[in-house]
């Protein structure tokens, strides 16, 4: 008994992660139509330029997947010389509960160090307080991928509306800092209802596990 109880554990947990609804998925194919996404730039020259992500250049690297081009990216020119980056891009508002996937692919030029790349949420009211902003980890200069590679984080929050950001940050642009891309950003949950047959599940085991005890007696 205890044996089909573990396997149908299994099987849901694997069925949680198939059955995972995504909640939000952007491949960069036009930055220009980002209307629900949030920009700032809070650098040195803080607000010049308003708009410090701009479209991928293939003439750096190309995209992670899809058009050469269809990457958002930012750089050091976003600040003035020897200034500081301090660059945000935001998600839209997304439904997320306890165990949503934050999941995107990034990489650097690797032309000149500096380059950090934070990832935060917030989940109070509106989601556009930075004060209100939560680190999940952060991807340092020191182990930045100059290939594309993939990240995943975690959001271990209370069911709720969230945003997620993404903080470009460079220090003293005149000896640090280069060109970042974001691509195949996605937001996902597991099915509410799959989620609730696992803990049934795992509940109904120690119940299991008493009965066979008494049976043995």
């Amino acid at each position: 008994m205890i044996r089909k109880l573990l396997s149908c554990a299994v099987l849901i947990a694997c069925s949680a992660t198939a059955n995972a609804g995504v909640v939000l998925e952007e491949g960069f194919d036009d930055v220009n139509g980002l209307t629900d996404w949030l920009v700032g730039n809070f650098g040195s020259a803080s607000g010049e330029p308003a708009n410090p992500w701009f479209q991928g250049n293939d003439g750096i690297f190309g995209s992670q997947s899809g058009a050469a081009d269809s990457y958002i990216a930012s750089n050091y020119l976003t600040t003035e010389f020897g200034g500081n980056v301090d660059n945000w891009l935001v998600t839209p508002l997304v439904s997320v509960f306890n165990g949503a996937i934050l999941s995107f692919s990034t990489r650097t030029s690797g032309a000149l160090p500096g380059d950090n790349l934070e990832v935060l949420f917030n989940d109070v009211g509106d989601g556009e307080s930075l004060a209100d902003f939560v680190s999940l980890g952060v991807i340092t200069s020191a182990g930045y991928p100059t290939d594309w590679q993939a990240f995943n984080f975690s959001y271990d929050g209370s069911s709720s509306n969230a945003r997620f950001a993404f903080r470009y940050t460079v220090t003293d642009t005149s000896a640090n800092g280069d060109y970042i891309g974001i691509d195949s950003v996605s937001v996902t949950v597991p099915e509410p209802g799959t989620m609730l047959l696992m803990g049934a599940g795992l509940l109904l085991m120690p119940l299991a596990m008493r009965r066979r005890r008494r049976d043995q007696i």
